[in-house]
């Protein structure tokens, strides 16, 4: 489901028409490149490679994949906010993030205040995102025009999130744990955002101690909470690279990447 709703999520936010088999296989073939490049990264080079192979200009190709990665991270941080005030609604469940988790948001806000203050990275920074967004907003108004096409890359950025969470659900499960729905979104949401931001292949390492904190956090015992989130990166992370090896090799042979 997850590859699913990438493709969609891909398709809703490209005008152009593309095949709905080769887009699928190649958010498969992204499973692969990310075992060798930073999460954030490796997926999105795939697919404007695989959109300029689809006849699409390469300025609509980084453009369409900006705006996904927008509408993804926008989605992302509302459904962290609505889930963690749900979280703190129900009485039953205790979800208290561990101190270090505090501790990095403060660093990470104060390296960006000084990186604001700061004249010369302010104007660095700025040459780096006006350009993005110089792409991206017109893209969006384009797409904001088609309200099939919207609706298509939102919900497709909805199920993935939603196929991800629910594995995690169905590996505490397995493991005799038991947590709430919400909760665990929560951890989901949290150690995803954290694993991005970290520079490693698939946010190897950064990605498993933050999800075992936060079901730790969330009530469940260290071990469970351990062997829960391995299972769920052998599911989402290690299984699907033979397959994601051969779509890549499938589509290059295509010519289709």
């Amino acid at each position: 489901l997850t590859y699913v709703g990438a493709a969609w999520s891909l398709s809703g936010f490209v005008l152009e028409r593309l095949n709905p088999v080769r887009t699928f296989l190649a958010q498969i073939a992204a499973s692969f490149v990310t075992l060798v490049t930073p999460a954030a990264v490796g997926g999105a080079a795939l697919n404007i490679r695989y959109l300029r192979k689809s006849k699409v200009s390469p300025a609509d190709a980084v453009a369409s994949v900006g705006v996904s990665q927008v509408i993804a991270f926008a989605l992302h941080v509302l459904l962290l906010v609505i889930f963690a005030a749900l979280t703190g609604a129900v009485s039953s469940t205790s979800l208290k993030p561990p101190d270090w988790a505090y501790i990095g948001v403060g660093i990470l806000v104060g390296v960006v205040l000084i990186v604001l203050a700061v004249p010369r990275s302010r104007r660095l920074l700025l040459s780096r995102v006006a350009p993005t967004l110089g792409q991206v907003i017109p893209r969006l108004l384009d797409i904001a025009q088609r309200p099939a096409k919207l609706a298509e890359g939102i919900g497709g950025a909805l199920l993935v999130t939603a196929a991800y969470i629910a594995c995690l659900a169905v590996s505490v499960l397995a493991l005799g744990g038991s947590l709430p729905i919400i909760s665990i979104a929560v951890v989901y949401l949290t150690g995803s955002a954290i694993g991005s931001a970290v520079p490693t292949p698939g946010g190897l390492g950064a990605v498993e101690a933050a999800l075992s904190a936060g079901l730790t956090a969330a009530g469940l015992p260290g071990a469970t909470a351990i062997s829960a989130v391995l299972l769920f990166r052998l599911i989402t992370f290690w299984l699907p690279v033979p397959v994601g090896w051969a779509a890549l090799n499938y589509l290059q042979r295509k010519d289709a990447l």
